[in-house]
């Protein structure tokens, strides 16, 4: 520490007075500081405020002025011929505005006004995404900065849509706006020398800036990921008293605010050295001024720092001497002011020595008690204590830890016994030894505070018990580390509760999530997979095995197993009832096993080859009943010897019967199976039989019917004859079909093709065999990736039933139309219509649609619907019914168009 004589202090504190002053000085300095950059960014703010509300009245202007054009009648004619001398006219009686242009819906330019621009080729801005949300709004855009491509530079466009009779856009009006100009419309705004303005789009790009006339098109995104700015656009204005601007790379004031209706932001800013020159100014004269105060303070204080050194220079020898034990020494001082006080004071200072020795002597005794009172405390408290020394020597525990190390005084702890307990025998919670760095009582020695940090500690009993340790280093007054402290909490008890609260709620989740399995799957081999896998979890078993019971041949079949070695599985792959297994006990007497441990003995006398071949030592069987019979049996196995709790055993017993369900379930569902197919298979014989004998009746009506030797009576039945084989034929190809489709989704043999044509033909061949005309309705040709034949098939099954519902003459009408990126193709009939309690069965197999005695029944079923329903769905396209009784009905389906060709048909046959 520098040490001063009296008279170079006296100096220190003359100049100290002043440092008020100092302070007042440069608070005054600071806060005329602040006025400034305030009134400054006052300034600022309002400037871009006042620019703001001018560039929205700009935009305003523009869009007003583009609905306005736009409703001219000579907009809509889209001629360039007429459109271009127009525009030109326009353009040159608006001189707020560079440019105004005409574009079709397809982005081609329609209309141009600038003179100094060539009319052909005509400017494409399709891409151009202002185009694009114009068209999806059918609203004014205002498009951000934009590098103009005729003539190149930049600007702005307001774009908005010309209308048709039906309110959609037809066309897109622009009118242009160009960056230079506007920055000369607004560069009068500027309030201060040096002040910059500019004007930024939603994407922070720059439209000008009056600080750089010359910005490029590059340099003008220099603002984009400023924050600030970003703050603008998201209508948040603000102020900064200082930035590094991203343009200049130089220090600026400035502020921003938001555009008023629209997703803009103007910024004004002034370079920080040009806006405080005139404070710093200000300052430099003050600090002189107070230069001069303390010169002349200096000289005024070495005078009385040497009239007061001396009365100080006597207390100093005075209160040597009164270190040295002479409490007779006293002082004389008389200057009238607190040095002599201060003089007497030292001489009261001797007489107080004596009753100060015996207050000294009274607190000392009070702080004794203080320490009995802390160490009684301590000792009752039920968590264990232990201090040691730096060196890692225990030296002291409250009764809890002696208890703890089994031992009765804190004599004993000065052991070897007691500290190898806690510096050796301390191990993780899985059981791994501690490396010596991580023991909480070195922990503790090394500065480090801790809390509750399990370990695992072996008693002098023997028994392991489980410790919460918190622990911190213990220091003195000048922070040196003097003992290290660690609490100690055995939470054995608390944890077994916890591991037994845990092992339920997984058995809870595996039991759940073994009855989702139930639910959803129907496979005997997967719901065994799910079995297994929670089990395993649940009960924490090393291997596992399910057998189905064979009551024929009396034997266990192996189905599934999980972590069994190749020995075992092999060894047990069929297990006769009376092999000595735990296994097969459990099947022979139907209730369950348990071995908590086949090398003490109680177990069958093979058990000891599962020993030997997989390391099982431990085995819980359970038999598996469904309807009080015997279907199989569920084995456990683990490496280490367990004892199986009475909730072990219920949650075996309750997974035994949840699978037992699901063998019956599964049993049954191979059963329905067997019965679906038999059915399929009886199908595909009886059209195979009816199919030869229906087509010869068929022929020989029709050779028959082309006779001429019949009579009207003949012809009538043999008409009967062949419009009744007819039907039986489409119900032979009917079961045909359906036999093809009952195995579900049939693989389709898909290629692209014109639904159109495949529509158009369906139509033709079917207006050569009925009296109802069909009509087909169609814009375009429609390519879609499907089986050609099955939807010729489909197509038919419509007309079919649109002819046999319609009355005689009526109209059958066809329509193909796009409908977003789908073909839909509708079959309309003037039929009597379906009740709506009908139409949802209307796709069923064999379903009339019509009640009997209803108008146009006609008793026969068909399984046309129901086929066309599972073809369409299968191509991934959907089929539906539209009907209202008396007025007729309409099918419909939809198809996806073909992904890779839809823009290429929409241009081929537009």
């Amino acid at each position: 520490m520098l040490h001063l004589r009296i008279h170079a202090k006296l100096l220190v504190a003359f100049i100290i007075v002043l440092l008020p002053v100092l302070g007042l000085l440069l608070v005054d300095l600071l806060s005329d500081l602040e006025r400034t950059r305030e009134d400054i960014l006052d300034v600022q703010f309002m400037t871009a405020q006042a620019v703001a509300g001018q560039a929205s009245e700009t935009l305003d202007a523009a869009i007003s002025f583009g609905w306005a054009v736009s409703q001219d009648p000579l907009l809509r004619t889209l001629d360039p011929k007429q459109l271009d001398p127009h525009l030109k006219e326009l353009a040159s009686q608006s001189p707020l505005y560079d440019s105004v242009a005409v574009f079709d819906t397809r982005g081609v330019n329609r209309g141009w006004s600038n003179p100094t621009v060539p009319d052909e080729p005509r400017l494409w801005i399709g891409d151009r995404p202002y185009f694009q949300k114009v068209l999806a709004t059918n609203a004014p855009v205002i498009s951000e900065v934009l590098e103009l491509r005729r003539p190149i530079r930049t600007g702005l466009l307001v774009s908005t849509p010309i209308r048709g009779a039906d309110g959609q856009p037809i066309a897109v009006f622009n009118v242009v706006l160009r960056t230079d100009l506007l920055e000369q419309r607004y560069a009068g705004a500027r309030l201060q020398p040096g002040q910059a303005l500019f004007l930024a789009d939603q994407n922070g790009r720059l439209a000008f800036h009056t600080g750089n006339p010359e910005l490029s098109f590059e340099e003008s995104n220099a603002y984009a990921r400023f924050e600030p700015l970003q703050a603008a656009l998201r209508g948040k204005p603000s102020r900064l008293a200082g930035f590094t601007s991203p343009l200049q790379g130089d220090e600026r004031l400035g502020a921003f605010v938001p555009v008023p209706r629209y997703p803009w932001a103007v910024g004004v800013t002034i370079p920080t050295d040009v806006a405080m020159a005139p404070l710093h100014e200000r300052a430099r004269t003050r600090l002189a001024a107070f230069g001069c105060i303390l010169l002349l303070n200096v000289a005024l204080a070495a005078v009385l720092a040497r009239f007061y050194s001396r009365p100080v220079r006597q207390l100093r020898s005075a209160a040597q001497a009164l270190g040295r034990g002479e409490m007779g020494r006293r002082v004389s001082i008389s200057t009238g002011d607190e040095l002599e006080e201060l003089g007497t004071s030292f001489n009261e200072m001797a007489a107080h020595l004596a009753r100060r020795q015996v207050e000294v002597d009274a607190l000392r005794a009070q702080a004794e008690h203080q320490a009995q009172q802390l160490a009684a405390i301590i000792a009752s408290v039920p968590d264990a204590i232990f201090l040691t020394t730096p060196e890692g020597r225990l030296v002291d525990a409250n009764p809890a830890g002696l208890r703890m190390l089994g031992l009765k005084e804190r004599s004993e702890l000065g052991g070897s016994s007691a500290g190898a307990l806690l510096l050796q025998d301390v191990r993780h919670p899985d059981g791994h030894p501690m490396a010596p760095e991580e023991l909480p009582i070195r922990r503790a020695l090394a500065g480090e505070t801790f809390t509750d940090v399990e370990v695992l500690l072996r008693g002098r009993d023997g028994q392991d018990r489980l410790l919460s340790v918190h622990g911190a280093p213990v220091r003195d007054s000048s922070g040196q580390l003097i003992l290290g402290e660690v609490v100690v909490r055995d939470i054995t008890r608390r944890r077994k509760e916890e591991q037994e609260l845990s092992r339920m709620f997984e058995r809870e989740l595996a039991l759940s999530r073994i009855g989702q399995a139930l639910v959803s799957e129907m496979e005997l081999e997967r719901i065994a997979r799910v079995v297994i896998e929670q089990s395993l979890h649940a009960l924490g078993a090393d291997g596992i095995g399910l057998w189905l019971a064979d009551p024929e041949r009396e034997e266990l079949a192996l189905i599934s197993s999980h972590q069994l070695t190749v020995a075992v599985v092999e060894g047990l792959r069929r297990i006769p009832f009376d092999a000595p297994l735990l296994t097969a006990k459990a099947a022979r007497e139907e209730r369950i096993q348990v071995v908590e441990d086949v090398l003490e003995g109680g177990a069958p006398p093979r058990s000891g080859w599962l020993a030997r071949e997989g390391g099982y030592r431990g085995m819980v069987a359970v038999p598996l009943h469904a309807q009080e019979r015997l279907v199989g049996v569920m084995s456990y196995f683990t490496r280490e010897p367990r004892p199986v709790s009475p909730r072990a055993l219920e949650f075996h017993a309750m997974v035994g019967r949840l699978f037992a369900v699901a063998i019956e379930k599964a049993r049954l569902f191979q059963e329905l199976r067997a019965a679906l197919r038999l059915r399929e298979e009886f199908m595909s014989a009886a059209a195979h039989e009816l199919k030869t004998p229906v087509t010869s009746i068929q022929t020989w009506a029709e050779l028959l019917l082309n006779l001429e030797v019949l009579t009207p009576r003949q012809q009538k039945g043999l008409n009967i004859i062949a419009r009744n084989t007819r039907r039986i034929s489409r119900l032979v190809e009917h079961l045909f079909a359906a036999v093809r489709m009952a195995p579900g989704p049939p693989k389709l043999e898909r290629q692209r093709f014109d639904l159109h044509a495949l529509v158009k033909e369906q139509a033709e061949k079917f207006a050569r065999t009925t009296e109802n005309p069909i009509r087909i309705e169609t814009m375009e040709a429609l390519f879609i990736h499907a089986e050609r034949q099955l939807l010729g098939e489909v197509v038919a099954h419509l007309l079919e039933n649109a002819v046999r519902y319609s009355p005689p003459g009526g109209a059958v009408e066809l329509r193909v139309k796009r409908v977003g990126g789908e073909a839909v193709v509708s079959v309309q009939d003037q039929g009597p219509g379906i009740p709506p309690e009908r139409q949802p069965h209307v796709f069923e197999p064999l379903y009339e649609p019509l009640p009997p005695g209803a108008p146009g029944y006609t008793g026969v079923v068909y399984l046309g619907l129901h086929l066309s329903r599972q073809i369409i769905e299968a191509h991934g396209g959907r089929i539906w019914l539209e009907s209202h009784p008396g007025e007729g009905s309409t099918f419909c389906f939809s198809l996806p168009l073909s992904p890779t060709s839809a823009e290429e048909d929409s241009h081929t046959y537009s």
